[in-house]
């Protein structure tokens, strides 16, 4: 039966409406919508496409979803914890299947009928305005469109992969990458400049190499994860070998610091000891500062060894490892702006919560990885709905 669907629901609306609904949530009186607004845009997509295309499509990776949902449950069923805990727990990790969902049942024409040119435009014109702030922030960084420099400049970071795919002309590429260099400088966001560099690098290697292999993607993200871990370390030599450039600038971006995260990586890690099996739960990662502050790790691998433990955290590997073997077989321009989204998000997860967390960060990365998969593979197991 054929179901004629509501003409906006597509990836790139999608897409769009996420960055709305990020807006929205960045003023402080609004702060509070955040956690309803997101599951309502990713329930809402979820199953208006499933609406439109009456089907589920399988995929052996969703073996990895599928099993993280039930050891959230087995998970909450232990600690027995609030019921809206549960319910954040178990829909943040469904939020990867929702994103499969759609990304497979949108893909063929998301590519075939170049929809993902019209977002690549669309973004393009939008990420000027980024560099806008209504507030103040300090005197050495301004805090962009969306209120806060990291959510801003982690924003435009994942959007940039989104704008390249899209892109045909080198001159407009360039322009969209220098749009994003000064985010990050305007921002002064030490980890969303890292993971620009670092990122922007992955796609030009993959765009010299489109052939790469899972072997020579997973040690380019290895490279990449390595270099954001030490990446502390590795600007104190800097720093010790090349003094004069950093006495010669106030900038905050070449603070060598820790900024006080390597006390909540210590006490995350600590914490982590007395429950390393099947972690503390989605509960379990905040830690009181005083002055009725909660602050959470600040760093997405800590933070999700923390909630899985050994075990979730090895099925949330084998995830990971699935969407770079998936990328692999990406054609030339899928592959270079996957690469390049999963480098940046890998590289912010040293810095940032990223995983299982009410932004998306990760999901677009999880979005260009399920897309450019299913234009090359149109084999994948398709299920009817019935209603």
């Amino acid at each position: 039966m054929n179901i004629r669907a509501p003409n906006f629901i597509s990836l790139n609306s999608f897409v769009l409406t996420s960055i709305l609904v990020i807006f929205i949530v960045s003023f402080s009186s609004l702060a509070s919508l955040r956690a309803p607004l997101v599951v309502v845009h990713f329930t809402l997509f979820y199953f208006l496409i499933m609406y439109k295309h009456q089907m589920l499509i399988m995929n052996k990776s969703l073996i990895f979803i599928l099993s993280l949902v039930i050891f959230v449950v087995i998970q909450s069923i232990i600690f027995q914890g609030t019921l809206l805990i549960i319910v954040q727990s178990i829909a943040l990790v469904l939020f990867l299947f929702f994103t499969s969902q759609i990304a497979l049942a949108e893909g063929q024409s998301f590519y075939q009928k170049e929809q993902y040119k019209t977002l690549s435009k669309t973004l393009l014109i939008s990420l000027p305005f980024f560099l806008v702030s209504f507030t103040s922030w300090s005197d050495f960084r301004q805090p962009g469109l969306f209120m806060n420099p990291n959510i801003t400049s982690h924003l435009a970071m994942m959007l940039l992969p989104f704008i390249l795919l899209g892109l045909d002309h080198r001159k407009y590429k360039i322009l969209a990458v220098i749009i994003v260099a000064l985010i990050t400088v305007i921002t002064a966001s030490r980890s969303a400049t890292l993971a620009f560099i670092l990122s922007l690098l992955s796609y030009i290697f993959v765009t010299k190499f489109p052939r790469s292999s899972f072997f020579t993607l997973f040690i380019l993200l290895a490279t990449v994860l390595g270099i954001s871990i030490y990446s502390v370390e590795i600007a104190d030599w800097v720093a010790g070998n090349f003094s004069g450039l950093a006495s010669s600038s106030d900038s905050r971006l070449l603070d060598t610091g820790y900024n006080g995260r390597d006390i909540l990586m210590h006490l995350a890690l600590e914490r982590f000891e007395s429950q390393p099996i099947i972690g503390l739960g989605f509960d379990g990662v905040k830690f009181d500062r005083g002055g009725g502050r909660e602050l959470g790790t600040h760093n997405g691998l800590i933070e999700t060894l923390l909630k899985f433990g050994v075990i979730g955290a090895f099925i949330f590997a084998l995830f990971c490892l699935s969407l770079i073997w998936m990328t692999s077989k990406h054609n030339a321009r899928f592959k270079a702006a996957t690469i390049m989204s999963l480098a940046a998000i890998f590289s912010l997860s040293t810095n940032s919560s990223t995983f299982f967390v009410l932004n998306y960060l990760f999901i677009y990365s999880v979005l260009l990885v399920y897309i450019g998969y299913r234009v090359q593979n149109n084999f994948e197991r398709m299920i009817p709905v019935e209603h």
